[in-house]
């Protein structure tokens, strides 16, 4: 391990001297590793860098770097990418692109446990979401598309949870009865979210967007978003997505509510309004949030660990997960108009 440390260490710095020539390495550590993606910390004549390799393609990488670049341009909070001595972006060594970031010192953000950095990290998101408006891909990049996506991607996750409980009804395991069983009222939330998602401003609001009108960041939360005294620094962008700006938010509102351990519809109300205070949003708006809540997401995430990744299936966190999807019905009945009669 040690050796591989090592070597790692003397990767970062030789990359750094073939490929930033104008700077001097004065120090280098490694803060993250295990597989392709490593992240050196590189300090330099000319201050803090981090050097990134990245378990990405090629293309997608053009996209992403571009796209960052685009941000810090503008003015966005997200690190600045420094030009390699060739003026690129990046640069690829054995088949894997690396690119180098300006080092952002900040705080790290808690966002599920404690609500002043939730606040924080809310309204982050929101500038960043704004921020993201108007970038155009370049041609020769491959960028991950999601606008107007929603309803296939229900109806795909719909049909697993379907596929997995006609396989589960098949088996004798405990696990598998308990899904099969817990999966009816999951698969019929699912109906409900696809139908409630057709009748809303979905459509009308991606075509509003456009192509180019927003991305998503995609796994948003603690390490990727760091306070400072300018404000919310966004790290991480290379799984940015075409998209509507409610995915990422829906996510930080279902992990808050997981925290507390109930749905608590003040917060609720909070986080919304944290988050329109700088992107504004519809009512019709805020309903698609609510439904994309109502979709049981968190369900599917928990069944898709034995299902489709093959881990091994655990009873207590699959009625876990099914017991709060069940505790958020009466609220979001309530915000939705509905009588689920039940």
């Amino acid at each position: 391990m040690e050796n591989d440390r090592a070597s790692l260490l003397e990767l970062g710095v030789r990359l750094m001297a073939e490929h930033y020539p104008g700077m001097t390495v004065k120090q280098a550590t490694i803060i993250q590793s295990g597989g392709i993606k490593t992240i050196w910390k590189i300090e330099t004549d000319a201050g803090p860098v981090a050097l990134k390799r990245i378990r990405k393609s090629v293309p997608t990488v053009r996209f992403t770097t571009a796209a960052q670049s685009y941000l810090a341009a503008k003015g966005a909070l997200v690190p600045r990418i420094v030009p390699t001595g060739k003026g690129e972006l990046f640069f690829v060594h054995e088949g894997h692109p690396l690119a180098l970031y300006e080092w952002i010192d900040g705080r790290d953000l808690y966002m599920e446990e404690v609500a002043e950095h939730l606040c924080a990290g809310v309204r982050g998101l929101a500038r960043f979401h704004r921020d993201t408006a108007g970038f155009v891909p370049p041609a020769d990049g491959e960028a991950y598309d999601r606008m107007g996506e929603w309803p296939r991607h229900y109806r795909e996750m719909r049909e697993e949870l379907a596929r997995w409980k006609s396989e589960s009804e098949q088996r004798e395991s405990v696990f598998h009865q308990t899904y099969a069983r817990e999966a009816e009222r999951m698969i019929r939330l699912a109906d409900l979210a696809i139908d409630l998602l057709a009748q809303s401003c979905y459509a009308e609001w991606v075509r509003e967007l456009g192509p180019y009108g927003c991305m998503a960041h995609q796994d948003y939360g603690k390490g990727n978003a760091l306070e400072t005294d300018r404000g919310v620094y966004v790290l991480d962008l290379d799984n940015l997505a075409y998209d509507v700006p409610l995915r990422d938010l829906r996510k930080l509102i279902v992990k808050r509510m997981d925290y507390l351990e109930r749905w608590d519809e003040p917060e609720l109300d909070r986080i919304i309004g944290w988050y329109a205070s700088v992107y504004p949003l519809t009512e019709s708006q805020i309903a698609i949030l609510y439904i994309d809540m109502l979709f049981p997401h968190y369900f599917y995430g928990t069944a898709k660990n034995p299902f489709k990744k093959g881990k091994r299936g655990e009873v207590d966190k699959l009625l876990e997960s099914a017991a709060f999807e069940r505790g958020k019905l009466p609220l979001l009945a309530d915000r939705l108009g509905l009588d689920l009669g039940e």
